[in-house]
C-alpha cells in the first residue's frame, strides 16, 4: 500500500559515509511530519518513505542526484569586497546569509577571499554528498481531502478568495480574516 499523498510522521537519523551524523529527528526529540510525494523532501527520501509500512524502519543510501544533487560549478560567486560592507571582517569557511535580487535568504560559505574580492560557494553544503538515512514510519494518515497538494494554486480561506497560480497569498482580497497557506497551495475549502 502506497504512502503517496499521505500526511507521514516519521524519525530519521542521516549519516554520511564516514558515520559522521548530520541530522537527526531522534536528537531533537520530535518526528518530521510532511505529505509524502508532494515535493516537500528531497526525492530519495520521498522514494524510500512511500512503500514502507508504519513501524518499518528502512536504512537507505542516497546518491547525490537522489539528495541535494551534484556539487555545480556555476553555484560559485566572487564579488568585489567593496559591494559588500562587513565583508573585510569574513572568514574562510565561515556561513553567512545572503539575499537574492527578490530579497530572499541564501545561505552560503566563504569559500576564498583577498584584498579585493570574496568568493562565495551557494550550493547546498549536502551536495555532492551521498546520504545514508535510517527512517521509521510512525504514522501515515489520508491527507485533507480539500488540499490542493502544492500543485501551485495559493489559497485564501473565507468568502471572496482567490486561487493564485504563482502561490502566493491573497491577503485583502476575501475576508480580514484571510489567511496564506504559504506558497504550498493547500485549500482549505472545496474550489
Amino acid at each position: 500500500m502506497s504512502n503517496e499523498g499521505k500526511r507521514v510522521s516519521v524519525h530519521y537519523v542521516g549519516t554520511l559515509d564516514d558515520g559522521t551524523k548530520f541530522d537527526s529527528s531522534r536528537d531533537r526529540g520530535e518526528p518530521l511530519e510532511f505529505v509524502c510525494m508532494a515535493g516537500q523532501m528531497i526525492a530519495g527520501f520521498d522514494v524510500a518513505v512511500r512503500d514502507m509500512e508504519v513501524g518499518q524502519t528502512v536504512n537507505v543510501r542516497l546518491e547525490p542526484e537522489e539528495a541535494y544533487g551534484p556539487r555545480r560549478d556555476d553555484m560559485m560567486i566572487t564579488l568585489p569586497l567593496a559591494q559588500l560592507p562587513g565583508a573585510e571582517n569574513a572568514r574562510v569557511g565561515m556561513r553567512v546569509m545572503l539575499a537574492d535580487p527578490m530579497g530572499r535568504p541564501m545561505p552560503a560559505l566563504v569559500a576564498a577571499k583577498d584584498d579585493t574580492t570574496i568568493t562565495f560557494d551557494l550550493n547546498h553544503e549536502m551536495a555532492g554528498k551521498a546520504l545514508n538515512f535510517e527512517i521509521e514510519l510512525l504514522e501515515a494518515s489520508e491527507a485533507e481531502e480539500h488540499c490542493c497538494g502544492g500543485r501551485g494554486k495559493g489559497c485564501c480561506h473565507g468568502e471572496g478568495r482567490k486561487h493564485h497560480e504563482d502561490g502566493e497569498c491573497c491577503h485583502g482580497e476575501g475576508r480580514e480574516d484571510d489567511e496564506c497557506c504559504h506558497g504550498e497551495g493547500c485549500c482549505h475549502e472545496d474550489e
